[in-house]
């Protein structure tokens, strides 16, 4: 696993950062929208609020959003380029899981997440304060962590089964990618949320994670007492992943005996 691990970074390294510089221009894009999260805050944050409370604040949601980004990208835009080269073709004729190229991209999916939240917390240290993070719970902390990266691989799979059911985007899947995850507190407390929105919010998978990230790092008000939400938040997110590969059963299934969509423009 390490050495698959190790390969896959060194290729994907000198391809976007050596030969087509992929790497650099997604960087500065990602500084771009650091700037245009943490300008407001800078300018416009109260004096009477904890600054470096108010910077963790902003790195957590920063975070939750940097993570639906990156679910609802790579893989969907890696099973497009498939679709255009004809991998995707000659890997269901030879038989090739679709996991395997799906497994191969964590590896730059995560380091993408390490190197956005140093670069967010670089940011907000420099122009506002440096965020307060503090784990109280090291046990709940990767309870809750797991529970994130279990809705963000259903999350990706679901988004990824609609591209190779239809070859392009369409307005569920721009629904499921942005609106839902932010509607459903991953930029803001639930408790500072109306109670229909809570409510809402709550009948997603979305939710739980995003809740408990916020409690475990800035001891945030949750709605609902934390083992509630991981009695809730820990079988939904099961729940979605299995609901996700079941779908993705059904489309490879289809593939198989209909043939691969024409892409679509966008």
């Amino acid at each position: 696993m390490k050495e698959v691990i190790t390969q896959t970074l060194t290729a994907y390294f000198k391809a976007e950062m050596l030969r087509e510089h992929g790497f650099w221009i997604s960087l500065i894009g990602f500084t771009l929208w650091g700037f245009l999260f943490i300008g407001p805050i800078v300018l416009f944050s109260p004096s009477s609020l904890d600054k470096q409370v108010t910077a963790g604040y902003t790195l957590v949601s920063m975070l939750v959003f940097s993570s639906y980004m990156t679910a609802t990208w790579d893989w969907s835009s890696h099973l497009r380029w498939m679709l255009r080269s004809g991998v995707l073709e000659q890997a269901i004729v030879a038989g090739r899981s679709l996991y395997l190229y799906f497994i191969g991209l964590l590896p730059v999916s995560l380091m993408w997440l390490v190197i956005e939240f140093g670069e967010i917390y670089l940011l907000l240290t420099l122009l506002y304060a440096p965020p307060y993070l503090s784990v109280s719970d090291p046990l709940l902390f990767f309870t809750v962590l797991a529970m994130i990266l279990t809705v963000l691989a259903a999350h990706s799979l679901l988004l990824g089964a609609s591209i190779l059911a239809s070859g392009t985007s369409n307005i569920i899947v721009e629904l499921l990618s942005w609106i839902i995850p932010i509607a459903s507190g991953g930029l803001t407390p639930l408790a500072s949320m109306p109670r229909l929105v809570q409510i809402v919010a709550l009948a997603t998978p979305y939710s739980y994670p995003a809740e408990l990230l916020r409690h475990v790092l800035l001891k945030a008000p949750v709605v609902m007492p934390t083992d509630k939400l991981i009695l809730y938040g820990l079988p939904y997110a099961l729940a979605y992943l299995i609901t996700a590969l079941a779908v993705n059963h059904y489309v490879f299934t289809r593939i198989r005996r209909n043939g691969v969509p024409s892409i679509g423009m966008y």
